[in-house]
């Protein structure tokens, strides 16, 4: 049985596939230690209004480990091995099943996400960007992550590609008011 997409599975498979996103995501990932899907959780609450505090965000961490850490992440280090030795017509089989896998692993967590948070409020009126923001922040305390520069940035280039319409000087004002809210 396959998992149903949800509308924060679709949104994620569009914006991902938007130029730089990819990438910027990956980087937050591997430079990091951040999860995509957490991240792309924040962006798809934020672009629909919906403000995460800090409870929701540690909430979040929590689901989204209890999923990644046994599945997703052990499928990413095989297939990730297997990628510079998939020459070998079996071994590239093995890796083209091993990332389905993952994507499988990944839009189950992701349900899981959306089944615990799409039922937040949402503020029609809310700034997209600054929710989105505001939500990534929460996320960063949450794992004690500090905004130091170079993350700032892979994050400024990450939300640009997210919100192309949002000029980089709102997104780099926009994080460091973010960056020093005492209730964050």
């Amino acid at each position: 049985m396959s998992v149903p997409d949800t509308p924060f599975w679709i949104y994620s498979l569009a914006t991902y596939s938007r130029k730089d996103v990819a990438a910027g995501c990956l980087a937050l990932q591997d430079r990091f230690g951040l999860d995509v899907n957490l991240i792309l959780l924040c962006c798809w609450l934020g672009s629909r209004g919906t403000a995460l505090d800090r409870a929701h965000a540690d909430q979040a961490v929590v689901l989204a480990r209890e999923w990644a850490d046994p599945v997703i992440v052990p499928l990413r280090t095989v297939r990730r091995h297997l990628k510079p030795i998939a020459a070998d017509k079996h071994i590239a089989s093995l890796h083209k099943r091993l990332a389905a896998l993952e994507l499988d692993a990944e839009k189950i967590q992701q349900s899981r996400l959306y089944e615990r948070f799409s039922t937040l409020s949402s503020d029609p009126k809310a700034p997209l960007l600054q929710t989105s923001i505001k939500n990534l922040t929460h996320y960063l305390a949450a794992l004690g992550q500090p905004l130091d520069p170079p993350l700032r940035e892979t994050l400024v280039k990450l939300l640009a590609a997210v919100f192309p319409g949002a000029a980089e000087a709102d997104i780099v004002s926009c994080l460091a008011v973010s960056a020093t809210d005492p209730t964050i």
